[in-house]
């Protein structure tokens, strides 16, 4: 495979960690009450509030994107919730395995200069 497949599979790795993410906090919102109404209200919330925040100021057309390191810290924080939400749901696994595909993630889009995609 040349460089520019592998660039383009880490853009495709990155929106699957991405919508990942989302099926994180999804389940732990609807672990965190037994009572349906909450289960429902957090499990769209939460990741209703990523797809704000990542759409605003993360996105490639985001209408307000933060420019590195301000956009980084949110990325960040964005995966990291994906991955305590996965830890406080009972899937250490899950958790780990999406902590280190999206470092991975991270590391070749600096390694490649994909940060301005």
């Amino acid at each position: 495979m040349n460089e520019r497949t592998m660039m383009s599979l880490n853009l495709a790795l990155r929106f699957i960690l991405e919508m990942v993410v989302l099926v994180a906090l999804f389940v732990w919102g609807i672990s965190v009450s037994d009572e349906l109404i909450l289960q429902v209200l957090f499990g769209v919330g939460f990741p209703l509030v990523a797809v704000i925040v990542w759409g605003l100021f993360v996105a490639p057309k985001a209408s307000r994107r933060l420019p590195d390191p301000a956009r980084l810290v949110v990325e960040t924080g964005v995966f990291g919730m994906g991955v305590l939400a996965f830890i406080l749901s009972g899937y250490l696994l899950l958790g780990l395995l999406l902590a280190a595909a999206s470092a991975l993630s991270l590391f070749l889009m600096f390694y490649w200069g994909q940060r301005g995609y």
